[in-house]
């Protein structure tokens, strides 16, 4: 889990199929206007149904739009992922 934090995919373990979703929704992530159908059929070549390609982007899209809900009326980051630490 910390070298995914990290981004450190190659130390993750990942199994090729998790490393092309993670790479996807980073794509999703940072540039989704730059998302084409070879990405889609990259995901289905390594054994992603349509339903879980479908379902990544959506809680990508989600957790984007949380976190700019959030930015915006000034939530303060609770460092989760900093501490490794549930709660407050």
């Amino acid at each position: 889990m910390q070298a995914v934090l990290e981004g450190k995919l190659d130390e993750a373990g990942l199994t090729p199929a998790e490393r092309a979703l993670l790479e996807y929704v980073k794509l999703i992530t940072e540039a989704a206007y730059r998302s084409t159908p070879d990405d889609v059929e990259k995901l289905r070549a390594a054994g992603w149904k349509e339903e879980q390609i479908a379902e990544a982007v959506y809680v990508t899209a989600l957790f984007a739009f949380f976190n700019r809900v959030a930015d915006a009326f000034g939530v303060p980051s609770q460092d989760y992922l900093v501490t490794g630490k549930l709660t407050p």
